[in-house]
């Protein structure tokens, strides 16, 4: 009985009081929706990096099972969070001011009230950031009737140009389906599978010395992704983090209901899917540019 009373008062201290007090923080914030984001980078030829809870965590140094712990990294994801490029945006997770009156228990209200005291000083109550689950147009949508709309529609950023795409050696991003089909032409940049920050001096040398600024950068590279396409496009590249947006399309194509693994494919958000068998088909093999993997 004392047990469910205090499981009760903590449901009503929750939902009446922590969740509401910070959402209205967070809601203050200006982040575009998905489709906008996506139509606005279509429109600006901007570049992008994706600020999710790893990446925020990254700035104060925590490490994960993905990516160990770098005071570089965390320096280089807080200059680039506060960047004001005009060929660059930023993008946070739209969840952060999506707030009804009704809120419900999940990762981000469990997620803003546990660290907004700590991301929010990070953040400008005056810039307009772009949605970082732009590329999660899938599974965690609950009306998933314009998925399809919404992947055509990011499809046009790669629309008849050259893509060098960046990433673990293990993503395979684009293999086995027709995510890039539209493009001109594809080269690959391998990475780490895991912690691919390790090998972050290696890859921007490389393609600063032998890739051409017109071709679009494409980044599957975790954290890492995040910090690269901002220093790219310093020096006027283009270059878009699209995060797991691969695994996201495969699950969208199998109408997925939930985190499979994808067969050949690094599936981070599946245990099963940490160890996928060598990819052989030899149109893979023939794009890779560059191998930083081990």
């Amino acid at each position: 009985m004392i047990k469910q009373i205090k499981k009760e008062v903590h449901r009503l201290l929750d939902e009446y009081w922590l969740i509401p007090r910070a959402f209205k923080k967070t809601s203050k914030l200006k982040i575009m929706g998905s489709k906008e984001s996506v139509k606005y980078i279509i429109e600006q030829h901007c570049s992008l990096s994706r600020f999710g809870d790893g990446e925020l965590d990254s700035i104060e140094g925590l490490g994960g099972d993905y990516q160990h712990p770098s005071k570089r990294l965390s320096s280089m994801l807080l200059e680039c969070l506060q960047s004001d490029l005009p060929n660059h945006k930023v993008a946070i997770p739209n969840w952060l001011n999506h707030y009804d009156g009704k809120p419900k228990q999940g990762f981000w209200t469990n997620y803003v009230v546990g660290h907004h005291k700590r991301f929010l000083p990070w953040l400008s109550f005056n810039k307009v950031y772009l949605d970082t689950q732009l590329t999660r147009f899938y599974y965690e949508k609950k009306d998933k009737s314009k998925c399809n709309e919404h992947i055509e529609l990011i499809k046009q950023i790669w629309n008849e140009r050259d893509i060098v795409i960046v990433k673990g050696c293990k993503t395979r991003s684009g293999i086995g389906n027709d995510l890039y089909d539209n493009a001109n032409s594809i080269q690959r940049v391998l990475g780490p599978a895991l912690s691919g920050f390790d090998r972050y001096d290696d890859i921007y040398d490389f393609i600063i010395n032998n890739i051409n600024k017109n071709k679009l950068i494409l980044l599957s590279f975790g954290i890492t992704a995040t910090v690269l396409a901002y220093e790219l496009a310093k020096l006027g590249y283009q270059a878009i983090d699209l995060g797991h947006l691969d695994i996201e399309y495969e699950w969208f194509r199998m109408g997925a209901k939930d985190r499979v693994p994808i067969k050949g494919k690094f599936t981070n958000e599946s245990k099963a899917g940490h160890n996928p068998e060598a990819c052989k088909d030899p149109k893979y093999q023939k794009q890779i540019i560059a191998d930083f993997s081990k």
